[in-house]
């Protein structure tokens, strides 16, 4: 597999894994702020699309950052000696 190969598919698993926990927490933290403001606090309390679109591609953003930065170092050295260390 090429170098450029990887990173494709390292890309695609790092979108995935960050959307999903992206969908996760806003639903959680949607949940939890909701029950929070509304019923501990008597206030009302408005679901706002723009700051969850932002808040997801923030945390797509940052996952894949993360990870390729991760992935990078790797890929510049050759298969053998990395999997054996593995």
């Amino acid at each position: 597999a090429t170098r450029r190969t990887l990173i494709t598919a390292f890309s695609l698993e790092y979108v995935l894994i960050g959307l999903a926990t992206a969908v996760f927490a806003l639903a959680a933290g949607g949940v939890a702020a909701w029950f929070v403001v509304a019923h501990i606090m008597t206030l009302p309390s408005h679901f706002m699309p723009e700051v969850a679109v932002a808040t997801i591609l923030f945390a797509l953003l940052v996952t894949v950052g993360i990870g390729l930065a991760g992935t990078w170092r790797v890929l510049g050295h050759k298969a053998a000696p990395v999997l054996r260390n593995l």
